[in-house]
């Protein structure tokens, strides 16, 4: 799948590497290092592949930091921009159990399962925007090329002097005269857009007030704790603590609400008070998840309970995500049947005056 970014880099311009860069960089390298293939050979074979690519200088970094005898978790740690702190951290503890391969395979099936859901929410809001897109352009063809018409057809007549096609008339008129300006001013604020959304405190504060939205808010809702679970799954999985886990979970989430949640329920495992409690009172997390949570740490081992509160929002992310399409489409389209069937009343209604008029 191509990435967006590509066409907003500039001829000559590298491209930046993007999360899907990352997981094919970590399903390449557990396959190299499961086959045998000695780590720095490993990077090395990547950076000849990686070919000028958005990796060669994450790459050469790596390679650079090997060749100095340091770790390749001391090697990711420097560049936060593309391996989370989880990230490093996981690498780091397989780096010393001798477990790489494993835990890079499970690193790049937690990564593609996230991207999969994201792609499925950018689905679910890129449709409807698409169908939005196609009625402004069919309204505004309807406004420029047929409405204009009219004035011949049906020339200014005091008997005849439907209020509504002379609106029409009048903005006709009026984007015939500055549909140039209209639509650079169009292209000068998607472009506006697309760069503000690579600020991150501006990109936090979109996906803050999409995750509050009606239909759109509970698929994003449950991708953040799907995302989130998987995390602390594979953390406490590896044999981290949990409150390493959760200060480690809390740098990477992209929620603030989550994160401050993260924080209090780190500060009462320390204490030695209850853990559960912090996550009741934040409201960012459901019954059932606290509830798996919970019986986790009654048993003593809360990294089943993590995975399967991953896999049950997996589930619910996705059905989230197709009750958002079954009730947007719809809205949508019955919207843009109104607009366009409006125009179109009014059209035929001034043009049957008119004909009685000439009859």
């Amino acid at each position: 799948m191509a990435d967006w970014r590509a066409f907003f880099t500039l001829p000559g311009q590298r491209r930046q590497a993007s999360a899907e860069d990352v997981t094919l960089f970590t399903q390449e390298l557990g396959w190299m290092v499961a086959a045998g293939v000695p780590l720095g050979r490993a990077i090395d074979l990547l950076l000849l592949d990686a070919g000028g690519g958005a990796m060669e200088p994450a790459l050469r970094a790596m390679r650079a930091e090997l060749r100095a005898g340091r770790s390749l978790a001391h090697a990711l740690t420097g560049q936060p921009a593309l391996f989370p702190a989880s990230y490093a951290r996981l690498v780091g503890l397989a780096e010393t159990a001798g477990t790489l391969p494993q835990v890079l395979d499970r690193i790049h099936l937690a990564r593609k399962n996230v991207q999969m859901l994201r792609r499925k929410i950018r689905s679910a809001m890129i449709y409807p925007a698409f169908l939005v897109t196609v009625a402004i352009a069919a309204v505004a063809v309807i406004l420029i090329a047929v409405v204009p018409q009219l004035k011949v057809i049906a020339p200014d007549n005091a008997q005849a002097d439907p209020s509504a096609l002379t609106r029409l008339v009048v903005l006709s008129d009026w984007l015939t005269a500055h549909w140039l300006a209209l639509g650079l001013a169009t292209l000068l604020c998607v472009l506006a857009g697309v760069a503000a959304l690579r600020q991150p405190a501006i990109k936090r504060a979109v996906a803050e007030g999409l995750a509050a939205l009606p239909v759109i808010g509970p698929m994003i809702r449950a991708m953040r704790l799907a995302e989130l679970m998987q995390t602390l799954a594979m953390l406490t999985d590896a044999g981290l603590p949990l409150a390493d886990a959760l200060r480690l979970a809390r740098r990477t989430t992209f929620a603030p609400k989550l994160a401050d949640a993260l924080a209090q329920m780190e500060a009462a495992l320390r204490a030695g008070g209850d853990v559960t409690a912090p996550l009741q009172a934040s409201g960012q997390f459901p019954p059932l998840l606290v509830s798996l949570i919970r019986v986790g740490m009654e048993a003593g081992s809360i990294a089943p309970s993590l995975r399967q509160a991953a896999q049950i929002f997996d589930d619910k992310t996705r059905h989230a995500t197709e009750r958002a399409l079954a009730v947007l489409e719809p809205v949508i389209i019955l919207l843009i049947s109104g607009v366009v069937g409006g125009i179109i009343y009014v059209i035929v209604d001034a043009l049957m005056a008119v004909n009685d008029l000439l009859i």
